[in-house]
């Protein structure tokens, strides 16, 4: 299908007459090591919509606000405007970056993943045909090899995983999707009681209000992994407790918290514990990837228990 570049001045609350199709919003809490590499991808985008880089700064205490400035200076052609998010939580930045941007649909961009050429405009061009939508991810070009091991993605794969329990839809990652503004009416604000997987709350909400989330193949964006293993342990803890808030809002046959799976989980975590022990004073072999998967299951493990503690349902 051929494009349809909507140029036509649209007017927004507060905005006054605007004639943007895409705004590219950013939602960053110290990000200078990365944004730089981030923010290169986004200006060498081409595509024939008008379009501009909204940073939503969560309140850095970094570099990150004065590199943003420095590659706008440098970049005059691609509107780049940095707006204040001081109440931390990234829900709270995407949705001042939302409400400062200034187009028709807002694409998001994490400040340490970077697009690959011909993003935006596939991702612009599937706007014009569904409301909402996620590009494919690429684990390598970021990472060391041993990483996509650990963390393998459907959406690597050029697929849409499904959520695991009612209401069963398709979900993708925050940093790879983007909407129509009317999306945004429709389901509101990123919700601030998910500071992890807010977006696949976002998704799941959309599903609800009918509104289907198409996948781009076309478009790719470069995600960055943890690599570190508390990075690793972290992000995985962090993931499995929002997880239990998903099952508590919208899995009406979640089990409730009994001790007896919260026992087996715990026994989980200290052989998982003991084994990580082993390999990190050099009993067994330091192997990066073995490493990362122990880190990997201990982090869903702990997060597991946390949140079926924290919201009363039972550890999946």
């Amino acid at each position: 299908m051929g494009w349809r570049c909507l140029r036509r001045a649209c007017r927004y609350p507060g905005r006054g007459e605007l004639g943007l199709d895409i705004s590219v919003v950013i939602a960053c809490y110290n990000g200078a090591a990365t944004l730089g590499e981030t923010l290169e991808a986004l200006t060498a985008q081409q595509a024939p919509v008008a379009w501009e880089i909204v940073l939503a700064d969560n309140g850095s205490t970094d570099a990150s606000a004065a590199l943003f400035a420095a590659h706008a200076r440098r970049h005059p052609g691609v509107p780049m405007r940095a707006v204040a998010a001081p109440e931390r939580g990234k829900s709270h930045a995407l949705n001042a970056g939302i409400r400062a941007a200034a187009g028709r649909s807002l694409l998001f961009c994490d400040a340490d993943d970077a697009p690959a050429p011909g993003w935006l405009a596939a991702m612009a061009g599937a706007l014009e045909d569904h409301a909402f939508v996620a590009a494919r991810i690429d684990l390598d070009a970021l990472n060391p090899g041993w990483t996509s091991a650990y963390r393998g993605n459907a959406q690597a794969e050029g697929r849409l995983v499904a959520l695991q329990h009612a209401p069963r839809c398709l979900v993708a990652g925050g940093g790879t999707f983007g909407f129509r503004r009317e999306v945004f009416a429709a389901v509101g604000d990123f919700d601030p009681a998910f500071c992890y997987l807010e977006d696949t709350d976002y998704c799941v909400r959309a599903h609800l209000r009918g509104i289907a989330l198409h996948l781009v193949t076309e478009a790719v964006m470069r995600v960055r992994c943890r690599a570190a293993p508390k990075g690793i342990y972290r992000q995985a803890r962090n993931y499995a407790r929002y997880r239990a808030l998903l099952r508590r809002r919208y899995a009406p046959d979640a089990a409730p918290l009994r001790p007896g799976p919260c026992l087996r989980l715990t026994g989980r975590m200290v052989r998982l514990a003991a084994a990580r022990l082993l390999r990190e004073v050099g009993v067994k072999p330091r192997d990066p990837l073995v490493l990362a998967q122990l880190n990997l299951r201990l982090g869903t493990a702990a997060g597991s228990l946390a949140g079926a503690l924290a919201y009363r349902v039972s550890p999946a």
